[in-house]
């Protein structure tokens, strides 16, 4: 008994069984009924074929002695009469005053026992009645043939439920292991085998659980890595900066540098650079739990990124870029203000930072604004060294850099393009990328007009 309640298979298997039992059960009962009445229906039809030919006798026989004397004989000789194995018919044979002159068999039946009444025609005339009353059920010859039928339908019962017996054990054994498999791959990867995988055997809906499961242990496998990495990153992120101000404190303290402004300035410029990549951090792992608060209002675009534009002009001068805009009218669009300005913020740093390496020309930053069908569309473009396809894959990557010394240099996180696709992501919107190596990158947000 334990084994039906830890295993399914063997239910499945019972299940099986049961059913062919059911059914067999079902097609027996069914079957015997209709073998008894019909075979019945065919013996009376001979019988009754026989009673025919004994009325047309009868009706010659009248005919040829113009009386019923000797008509015992022929009763006696007609197969239509009661035989020993029980079938054919107790006969009587009335003339027209209903007296009896002829019997055969069933001698305590009364005349009103008789089911079968045939009117007996001599010479166009009525001349008499041949009462009929059938001897048995059907004889030995019936109830053989309904022995053999049973028979039949027992075996052929018996045949059904092996036959269901063991295709219930192929096909459920079949069902269940996919199922064990995934089971035993269940705990695996609640013991920390995240990378365990099930074979995918058939294309029906335990095939496709199977697929699903696979696609779900990718994505943990997936998930923990970048957990990892996260970790990872933001432990050699935090190291550089407590690193610096831990040295410059000490410096002070054992009076190898004098606590001067300028040397202050660089341990703030630290913290600053620690304060920012604090706050990357939580505001990804907000935006990426779905937690981001957002508090959205109606704003005009053209507006805030000429806010943006104007605040970075320095910033491009200084470096040597060229900013510009071309801020076509759009719709307002019901966005959170502050987190479309950060996000749009580390789009232009980003396109700042390297349009300065590229050789195509003086470095250029171009900020578009335009509307296409439903949508705005937030264009971000630089004429620096591009990205190849692989970078092009990972530019969304929490941590990831192009080129990490040039980056840790400039004080960036390796954050701030994840952090921009979170916030697009937040407000339904895309951001994509579209590069070509050696002619620049282009970053584009699409916000839909109705938010």
């Amino acid at each position: 008994m334990s084994i039906l309640r830890t295993k399914l298979w063997p239910r499945l298997t019972l299940a099986f069984v049961f059913v062919a039992l059911v059914g067999v059960l079902l097609v027996a009962l069914l079957a015997n009924r209709a073998t008894s009445i019909g075979f019945a229906r065919y013996l009376r039809a001979g019988e009754l074929d026989a009673l025919q030919e004994l009325r047309s006798d009868l009706g010659l026989f009248y005919a040829g002695q113009n009386s019923w004397n000797g008509v015992n004989e022929l009763l006696r000789q007609s197969s239509a009469g009661p035989q020993g194995n029980g079938e054919g018919y107790f006969l009587r044979l009335l003339d027209n005053e209903g007296q009896v002159v002829a019997s055969r068999g069933g001698q305590n039946r009364a005349l009103t026992d008789f089911d079968v009444t045939l009117p007996l025609i001599a010479d166009g005339q009525q001349v008499g009645r041949l009462l009929a009353e059938p001897a048995g059920g059907g004889g030995r010859a019936g109830e053989q043939y309904l022995t053999a039928v049973n028979q039949a339908l027992l075996w052929s019962g018996l045949v059904a439920i092996i036959i269901a017996l063991l295709l219930g054990l192929v096909l459920a054994r079949r069902i269940t292991q996919p199922i064990s498999r995934m089971a035993s791959a269940t705990q695996a990867i609640a013991a920390g085998e995240l990378d365990r995988q099930v074979p995918v055997t058939s294309a029906d809906e335990v095939g496709q659980l199977a697929q699903d499961f696979n696609q779900m242990a990718r994505a943990l496998a997936v998930s923990e890595t970048q957990r990892r990495q996260l970790l990872a990153d933001t432990a050699h992120d935090l190291r550089t900066p407590i690193s610096i101000i831990r040295s410059h404190l000490e410096a002070m303290l054992d009076g190898v540098f004098p606590t001067t402004p300028e040397n202050l300035a660089a341990i703030h410029e630290e913290t600053l650079h620690l304060s920012r990549l604090v706050d990357d951090v939580r505001t990804l792992s907000l935006a990426e739990t779905g937690q981001l608060p957002l508090e959205k209002k109606l704003i005009d675009l053209r507006e805030l990124i000429s806010g943006i534009v104007a605040a970075f002009a320095p910033l491009a001068e200084g470096d040597g870029v060229r900013l510009v805009s071309d801020l076509q009218p759009v719709p307002r669009v019901n966005v959170d203000e502050a987190r479309i300005h950060q996000a749009l913020a580390n789009l232009i740093s980003n396109a700042l930072l390297y349009a300065v390496g590229g050789n195509h020309g003086p470095p250029l930053v171009t900020v578009t604004l335009m509307e296409e069908k439903d949508w705005v569309l937030i264009a971000v473009a630089d004429n620096g060294p591009g990205l190849s396809a692989v970078q092009q894959q990972h530019v969304f990557d929490r941590f990831w850099r192009s080129d990490s010394a040039r980056d840790r240099q400039k004080g960036g996180s390796g954050l701030g393009l994840a952090i921009t696709k979170s916030i697009v992501d937040a407000h339904e919107g895309t951001v994509r990328v579209r590069s070509t190596p050696g002619e620049g990158t282009v970053f584009t947000i699409s916000l839909h007009q109705n938010l």
